[in-house]
């Protein structure tokens, strides 16, 4: 991003932003990917991390697609640069938290479907070397259920800095145990055959 880009950016304050961010921003990108091609294409560029922004690249427009928190830009000089949109919700139906989902596949004692949420680090575990390596964590949802966190980093990088009370949200596979459930797959598909899932961490997007 040009320079003239981060330095907007930094006099924008940042925005509270509780759960579900990088679902809903997603859900927006491909929509204005899908309905404004001629500014956002090629499609299914994939989301990054800069700074308090999840954005898009578009190298065919040389536009910017991106959130901060609830907050929409769009930055190109068809926007005549850095261009506020509105808020997530002025464009797409906001996902809502997954909890009553994760309780229900709880008390079901259901495993294998496909979840998302955001949690609260609760506890920090050792690494599991059997096998994949996975870094393991705990994490508490607002409604007080816990997941551990298994992350594949053979094939996704480690989650740095990572501490207790930190916010994580996530997405992959839900499996259950008597402890509340595990959550794995949160990492790309090098293969292909399984939904890609990812963990996001100080902004950063781990997959």
């Amino acid at each position: 991003m040009k320079f003239t880009t981060l330095l907007l950016l930094a006099f924008i304050p940042a925005i509270s932003f509780a759960g579900n961010l990088l679902v809903n921003s997603n859900k927006l990108f491909d929509l204005a990917e899908k309905s404004y091609p001629e500014f956002f294409s090629p499609e299914g560029r994939k989301t990054a991390g800069l700074d308090n922004y999840l954005l898009r690249y578009y190298p065919d427009t040389g536009n910017y697609i991106g959130t901060k928190g609830e907050e929409v830009y769009v930055y190109g000089d068809v926007f005549n640069g850095l261009l506020r949109a509105g808020v997530i919700s002025d464009f797409v139906a906001l996902e809502p938290d997954s909890d009553e989902l994760l309780a229900q596949l709880f008390a079901d004692g259901q495993s294998n479907v496909q979840v998302y949420g955001t949690g609260t680090v609760a506890a920090i575990l050792s690494d599991d070397l059997e096998d994949s390596r996975h870094q393991r964590f705990i994490i508490e949802l607002k409604s007080k259920q816990t997941l551990l966190i298994s992350h594949n980093i053979d094939l996704s990088s480690r989650i740095d800095n990572l501490f207790l009370n930190d916010q994580v949200e996530f997405s992959g596979e839900y499996e259950w145990n008597d402890k509340g459930g595990v959550i794995h797959w949160t990492h790309h598909d090098p293969e292909g055959k399984h939904v890609n899932g990812w963990i996001l961490h100080n902004n950063t997007i781990y997959q």
